[in-house]
């Protein structure tokens, strides 16, 4: 009887050329793209819909969150109570997530149960009855929510950091408050919905064992969202539009303190996103990184450190981000800089680069290794213009990064006087001067 050897890992295979099926794309009556994976295997039919409405999208604080987070709860025919029983008796789930340029609604349904419940989710997905009770419930929570976070040191970060970028000329940097929070109305919830929620805004998503009824009963629904006008494109906006480049707010009696160093950067789009995503990656962007090995495991400074990017239109925002001990705040800060500085100023070694390099397609490799991953990592791509080739162009990137590619970039994005700093917490011994 042969045993299996688990000491001795199998060979490791490069990963060199792999396509990508596409998946199958068609309109509806209405225009509406769909893009559809099928899949005979998959017996739980996925469903997304991105919709082109996003907080950047809306002239009132919230709006957008509440008319899409309160759709569940707005049936033209159950009560929340009756809707939330009738998805769970026939398994469906349906969940939103909203962005700063998009929101995205995912819903699962088992197959043999998609035409009993799919034209109850429509009907509060496209014709939503809001209600002043329910409304007023979820804006007693959120306000309960805000009274507990802004006790919290990163959350008054990223809020401060918002506001840094965006100022008050977009909600996206407006404070919440209490006030604006109670502030949201019907009105304002049923107008955001009829301007978003239109043909023109919309793309389907799909993937499973989708037979003939399930198709039709799709397309059917579906194809009534009316026509509207498609959501303005967002602009490049004059970023960031607080010119302070250090922004600190003492908490008191705070153990850690939140910090955020963040760069404005060209979009998604950008000629040298593919590259810049590897440096980011070898910054902050793996439990290996050049930040985590100083912050945490050299200095003890913290228990965590991130970077990455978010990007919305044409523009996009680098963030490092860490909750640090408030004794060293000053010193987890210059800790940051100094391996910023690093990367410009020494080669990456090969040993390094290959394991970020492994790292990397590894993370591709789960990104589409099923279909219900891949079509979320496709719809993110189409969103921004790509499909699935965006696949093999990381690919080629990753396998020919170069160190001396890095350095160029490091240099030219990671230069001190690039970065605002926000600081909450412990920020009275904290040096104000920015130039280096």
């Amino acid at each position: 009887m042969n045993t299996l050897d688990r000491k001795t890992p199998p060979p490791a295979q490069p990963i060199t050329k792999l396509s990508l099926t596409a998946p199958e794309r068609t309109s509806l009556e209405n225009g509406i793209p769909v893009y559809t994976l099928f899949n005979g295997q998959l017996d739980l039919i996925h469903i997304l819909l991105n919709v082109r409405a996003g907080i950047l999208h809306e002239e009132h604080k919230h709006v957008s969150h509440f008319a899409y987070s309160l759709l569940k709860e707005s049936s033209s025919r159950y009560s929340a109570t009756e809707t939330a029983d009738l998805l769970d008796f026939y398994g469906a789930h349906v969940t939103v997530s909203g962005n700063l340029d998009r929101t995205t609604i995912a819903i699962s349904i088992p197959a043999n149960n998609v035409t009993q419940i799919l034209p109850t989710i429509f009907d509060f997905l496209a014709r939503p009855q809001y209600r002043q009770d329910r409304l007023e419930i979820y804006q007693s929570l959120k306000i309960k929510d805000l009274e507990y976070n802004m006790q919290k040191t990163d959350v008054r970060n990223t809020q401060l950091l918002l506001h840094a970028v965006f100022g008050d000329s977009r909600t996206a940097g407006v404070f919440s408050t209490r006030e604006n929070l109670q502030a949201v109305t019907l009105e304002q919830m049923y107008e955001f919905h009829r301007q978003t929620f239109c043909a023109e805004n919309l793309t389907l998503f799909l993937t499973g064992n989708i037979d003939k009824d399930i198709s039709a009963c799709i397309r059917d629904l579906f194809s009534q969202v009316p026509h509207g006008t498609a959501s303005a494109p967002i602009l490049d906006l004059e970023l960031p539009a607080d010119p302070t480049r250090i922004i600190a707010e003492q908490m008191p009696g705070s153990v850690q303190s939140s910090i955020a160093l963040s760069l404005v950067k060209t979009g998604y789009n950008a000629g040298d996103r593919r590259e810049f995503s590897f440096l980011s990656t070898i910054t902050g962007g793996y439990f290996g990184s050049r930040l985590m090995q100083n912050l945490r495991e050299r200095n003890g400074y913290t228990y965590g450190v991130s970077a990455g990017s978010v990007y919305f239109g044409n523009q996009g925002l680098f963030i490092i981000n860490s909750d640090v001990n408030a004794d060293h705040t000053q010193a987890a800060l210059d800790a940051c800089f100094e391996e910023l500085k690093r990367l410009q100023d020494e080669p990456v070694g090969d040993e390094e680069l290959e394991t970020v390099r492994n790292y990397l397609l590894g993370d591709l490799l789960r990104d589409v290794d099923n279909s219900v991953s891949y079509l979320k990592k496709y719809a993110y791509w189409k969103f921004f213009g790509h499909d699935e080739h965006e696949f093999q162009y990381m690919v080629e990137v990753i396998r020919n990064m170069k160190a001396d590619t890095l350095s160029t970039m490091a240099k030219k994005y990671f230069d001190y006087n690039n970065f605002m700093q926000i600081i909450v917490g412990e920020t009275r011994n904290l040096r104000r001067t920015f130039t280096k």
